[in-house]
């Protein structure tokens, strides 16, 4: 049987000198200080040029899917809406050709975590301190399809460290992300570009972000610094990688169930 009682008092302190050192020692920091990425904290995306075109590839067409991916990853990445949005593609799409931005809508319906799977979104009880350190990659590829047909596929990848704080006075830690935003065009493509993707979190809780759609920093963190150790390497990279999963660390709905059960 438990009793409560109420004991009012003013000007008083719970418990003496000794009584304080039982007290929880406060959680060490992880912050951009202390990782020393080496890299600049970013208003705007500073993407540099692409990657010239491949022949055959009509240079304004070429120049519009370079510009449409800067535009996209900046939304991603970089625009503070969408980082606690509870609709972000609203926001991503506006950055797209318009059959762009219906196939990517139509892609993120069908994805597992469809808010993470178009931009960088938060828990609400997490604050994002300041802008994110952030370094990019460009990609150009040809390919061909079924038909054997060529096409052009042009990648921008961003890299982005998120210094954050989980509650009012809770610890503060890092977040890493990696995202690609792809676009591919026919020789005679205009405007109806092809869309890809893919995103990758370092630091950040795993079934949170499969369960709830968010990301929250992860509570272990010898294995936080583990993590963004691998994510510094991409990001100190000059070409777009995204490090290998195991099939137990996709983020589908095998990993989902999973989740549900309190097994991954």
């Amino acid at each position: 049987m438990v009793v409560a009682g109420l004991l009012v008092c003013a000007g008083c302190t719970t418990g003496s000198d000794e009584d304080r050192g039982s007290d929880p020692a406060p959680q060490a920091a992880l912050s951009l200080a202390s990782l020393d990425l080496g890299w600049s904290r970013a208003q705007a995306l500073d993407a540099g040029d692409p990657p010239p075109a491949p022949s055959g590839v009509d240079p304004a067409t070429y120049d519009r899917m370079a510009a449409s991916l800067v535009s996209w990853a900046e939304a991603t990445t970089l625009d503070k809406t969408v980082w606690h949005s509870a609709s972000p593609i609203d926001t991503v799409a506006d950055a797209l050709p318009d059959r762009a931005a219906a196939t990517l809508t139509k892609q993120a319906a069908a994805a597992v975590s469809p808010r993470l799977a178009v931009a960088n979104v938060f828990a609400d009880g997490v604050t994002v301190l300041g802008a994110p350190q952030v370094t990019t990659a460009w990609q150009v590829s040809k390919a061909k399809d079924e038909a054997g047909k060529p096409y052009v596929v042009l990648e921008l990848q961003t890299r982005a460290a998120y210094e954050v704080r989980m509650g009012a006075d809770g610890p503060v830690r890092v977040i890493g992300m990696l995202r690609v935003h792809g676009l591919s065009a026919y020789p005679d493509t205009t405007e109806d570009f092809g869309v890809s993707s893919g995103w990758q979190e370092f630091g950040a809780g795993d079934c949170t972000l499969a369960l709830d759609d968010q990301l929250v920093p992860e509570s272990d963190l010898d294995e936080t610094r583990a993590d963004l150790k691998a994510f510094q390497r991409v990001g100190d990279a000059d070409e777009v990688e995204m490090p290998d999963l195991g099939d137990d660390e996709q983020v589908d709905e095998d990993y989902l169930r999973r989740c549900r059960a309190g097994q991954a």
